[in-house]
Parts: C-alpha cells; sequence; structure tokens
C-alpha cells in the first residue's frame, strides 16, 4: 500500500467520517440546548471534550471504512496469530508496500491514544488507554474474522497498540508543557522514544541488507507450513550430492538510469507524454501518461529485473498485413537495437495475426558452462491506425556473478517435512502430499540475483490437485531465511 493508495482512501471515507462527525456534534449540540431549558443541571461535556468526542467518532468511522467496509468477504475464517510473521514477510521480499502498510497499522490509531485522554479523565493513565486499544483494536480484528472482510492477525493488535502509545505520550508532552508553560524532557523524551526506536531499527535492517552479498528469497515462508496431520509420500529417491551452482545477475537490475533512458526513448519513438515522476506499484516503477492521441497510458517497470511493459488500455490489436508486419518488425528492431535491447539470436514470429514476437535464446542448464545469456521474450501490439498498444518486454540480460556450493536434494527435502515452504491455501488433516519430481533450476532474489532453488512437483491427494514449491538451494540461503 503506498502513499497515493492511502491518500485515496482517506479521501474515500474522509466524506462519510465528516458526516458522522457533523450529526454526532449536531446531537451534542441539541443535548445541550434541552439540558439549558430544562435547568436540571445535567452535567455537560466540556467544549475540548465535545471536541474530542466528535473527532474521535470521525476516527472510528473511517478506521471502519478503511479496515472492513472498504473489502469484500474474501478472507472468511482467515487467522494469523504467528506473531511478527509481517516482518518477516516483509524482509523475505523486501518489500516498500508491506513496510508501509506496517508504519500505517501503527499511525492508524493515533488519534486514539491522542484524544482519548482528553475525552476521558482515566485515560490519562497509560494503563487505561493501553486497555482501551487493545480492547478496540481486538473487537476490530474479531470483527474482520467474523465478517471476512480481513485477517485476524496478532500483528496488528502489536502495531495498533504501538500507534496508540505514541499518541498518548504526544498529547501527555504537549498537557503538561501546557499547565507549566514550560518543556519538561521526560515527555517529551517518552513521546519521541517510539519514533526514535522505530527508526533506529529500520535503519540497521537497512544496513544489514545492504552488506549481504546478495538478495532475499521471498519464497521463503513468514509463516512455516503444518503438516503434522499431513502424510508426505516420495515417489523418487533425493540425492545426498552437493552440486555447485551459477549465479547470475539481471544487467538492468535496480537500474534507474536505465528506466529514465527507456521511458524517454519510447515516447519519443511514439510520441507519448509520461509524468515527470514515477509512481511506486509494490516494487516496481510505474509512469502514467498519455499516448498521441490523448488517451491515457502507462510504462511498468519490474525493478529487479529489468523487465516492462507499456499499455494505452485499450485492449484492441488489429490483425497485421504480410507487409505491414514487416514495416513493423523493421521498425521495432531498429529501436531495441539502437537501445542494446534485442539479443543477437533473438527469433521474430508473428502470432495470432496481430502480435509481433521476437524470442530470445534458451537459458543454459544448470550444469552448463557459466556464462551471460538473455531469456524471455518481447511482444508488441498496435491497433488499426498504426498507434501502440501493448509493449511488452520480458527479456532478461543475465550476467554471470559467481559459482555458490548448494545444499542437496536431500537437505532440501527435508525443508519441505519441516514445513519450510510457503503455500498459499492451507493443508487440511488428513491430506496426503506425493512428491513426485525434483529439478535444480533459478529465481530471482530482491536485489536481481538470478539464484538457484530446488523446485518440487507433486499433488495433493489426486493427480488434478497439482502442487509446487521451491526451497532455495545456496547453501548460505538456507541459514538466512
Amino acid at each position: 500500500m503506498d502513499i497515493i493508495t492511502v491518500c485515496q482512501l482517506l479521501l474515500r471515507w474522509g466524506i462519510p467520517a465528516a458526516a458522522a462527525g457533523l450529526i454526532l456534534a449536531l446531537l451534542f449540540f441539541a443535548a445541550y440546548r434541552i439540558n439549558r431549558k430544562s435547568g436540571r443541571g445535567i452535567r455537560a461535556l466540556s467544549r475540548v471534550q465535545a471536541v474530542s468526542a466528535v473527532l474521535l467518532f470521525c476516527w472510528l468511522v473511517m478506521v471502519l471504512g478503511l479496515t472492513s467496509l472498504s473489502r469484500a468477504a474474501n478472507f472468511t475464517g482467515s487467522l494469523n496469530v504467528s506473531f511478527l510473521s509481517g516482518y518477516r514477510s516483509a524482509w523475505n521480499n523486501w518489500s516498500l508496500s508491506e513496510l508501509q502498510l506496517i508504519l500505517f497499522n501503527m499511525l492508524m490509531f493515533v488519534p486514539l491514544g491522542f484524544l482519548l485522554p482528553l475525552l476521558w479523565k482515566r485515560a490519562e493513565s497509560l494503563r487505561i488507554t493501553g486497555i482501551v486499544s487493545l480492547g478496540l483494536t481486538t473487537l476490530l480484528e474479531s470483527f474482520q474474522f467474523l465478517t471476512g472482510t480481513g485477517i485476524f492477525e496478532l500483528d496488528d493488535l502489536f502495531h495498533n497498540l504501538i500507534g496508540s502509545l505514541f499518541g498518548y505520550f504526544c498529547i501527555m508532552a504537549i498537557r503538561s508543557s501546557v499547565r507549566d508553560r514550560a518543556i519538561h524532557p521526560v515527555p517529551v523524551a517518552k513521546a519521541l522514544s517510539i519514533p526514535c526506536a522505530v527508526g533506529l531499527i529500520l535503519g540497521a535492517v537497512c544496513c544489514v541488507y545492504a552488506r549481504q552479498p546478495y538478495g532475499n528469497m521471498s519464497i521463503l515462508p513468514a509463516v512455516k507450513q503444518d503438516l503434522s496431520a499431513v502424510r508426505i509420500v516420495s515417489a523418487w529417491e533425493p540425492s545426498g550430492q552437493n552440486p555447485a551452482a551459477a549465479i547470475y545477475r539481471s544487467k538492468y537490475a535496480e537500474d534507474r538510469t536505465y528506466v529514465k533512458r527507456i521511458t524517454s526513448s519510447l515516447a519519443a519513438l511514439e510520441r507519448l507524454s509520461f509524468a515527470k515522476f514515477p509512481r511506486r506499484e509494490d516494487e516496481n516503477l510505474g509512469y502514467t501518461g498519455t499516448d498521441a492521441h490523448g488517451a491515457a497510458c502507462r510504462i511498468l517497470f519490474f525493478f529487479r529485473t529489468g523487465e516492462w511493459s507499456y499499455t494505452n488500455f485499450a485492449g484492441q490489436a488489429a490483425q497485421l498485413t504480410q507487409e505491414t508486419a514487416q514495416q513493423l518488425r523493421d521498425r521495432y528492431e531498429n529501436w531495441m537495437k539502437r537501445e542494446e535491447l534485442l539479443p543477437e539470436q533473438a527469433v521474430f514470429s508473428v502470432q495470432n495475426g496481430d502480435t509481433l514476437r521476437w524470442d530470445a535464446v534458451e537459458a543454459p542448464g544448470a550444469a552448463a558452462e557459466p556464462a551471460a545469456f538473455q531469456m524471455g521474450s518481447v511482444m508488441v501490439q498496435v491497433d488499426d491506425t498504426g498507434a501502440l498498444v501493448n509493449f511488452y518486454y520480458q527479456i532478461c540480460w543475465n550476467e554471470y556473478v559467481a559459482t555458490e556450493a548448494t545444499i542437496s536434494e536431500r537437505e532440501a527435502f527435508a525443508e519441505v517435512e519441516a514445513g519450510n515452504f510457503e503455500q498459499y491455501v492451507p493443508f487440511q488433516a488428513g491430506d496426503t502430499l506425493y512428491v513426485t519430481e525434483c529439478t535444480l533450476s533459478h529465481l530471482y532474489d530482491t536485489k536481481g540475483f538470478y539464484q538457484p532453488v530446488y523446485e518440487f512437483f507433486g499433488y495433493i491427494n489426486q493427480p488434478e490437485s497439482l502442487w509446487v514449491c521451491r526451497i532455495p538451494a545456496r547453501a548460505e540461503s538456507k541459514s538466512a531465511g
């Protein structure tokens, strides 16, 4: 969840939250007028308490909208009580979007800790504010769980509590300074302790990541699979040998100069206009813009592999005559050669009568002599006017880095038996996992290195229920996860 997405959600639910707050403010005003006319002397809220109550109500509507009401019931029965699993997932994927979500969950509850002591005097106690915050976030997580609009996550309880405590420390520091007309170092230090601790931890993690020779492996699970009630049947005998395997790196991985160069060159070729600054989409970079006819378009770079795609969202490719296909081939081949994007041995073809395609040579096998190679394909489509509709550049330029020792098939299979792999659909009690094959393959890590992995194939219960999992093969990566 990037900043733009957060802002869009806040704007979407800001109006309902403000309307709910206005209704509550009107009810308070009506109650105040009735109280004065009745002359019963019923104790009314102070102005600070009334404003705090209205703002807290607005905040609650906003939180309900962001966490539950804006989602469909797609998470029925989903529960994650593995503490800090979100941090492991963010580390394994080295994901800025997952980190932003963690920080957003903290910041989302800051208003509760800030406003509650203003509304309720007893909440000036850290213990009371902590109990209320923990109780409310538990109710919200339970509501998501029961309605299927979210996952009950133990991490969220922790994040929300941290955010609420930060808000509490801030308001207590402000109140003590206003009351005594002096800044007291202890309350200020408490207010600064949480952001300073978060900053120090993030800085330390970034330093550790930067010092690693390779990136993290996204295939490592945040939570291990529970295989206690699952039977595993192996149809092949794993080898105990530890073969060496080459490691490569994508030539254009994490290369912002390449991103800017291709964006500028394609814009000049097709008379496109792109935004000055990119938008991060998960771990990718995207530029929005308009084409020569004023239609919306976008170019998206897969930052860790050097691949990218362009679309004008039209989705309607024209059928090509042999003459037109040849003209377009010359146009885009010449452009790709100028930009050093087309491998020398690329094979050209026309697919389905509407798609120009270039295929790179096959990647070398695990036992081949280490050398630079390209893999993937390029696909181009245009419409009836000749305007570019889609440009899928899926060629990776892999350069040899090193040869590293790997774990054996037997060691990798032990990781499978321990449940140390990613599985999106959980196993059920009584399932039988049949493992039929294992091959040594490669996969990009979070720094663009093409690392060896063991790929296991099989099925669950029936041959139709195919199953695949991957285990990092590099010897050091096993302990790093």
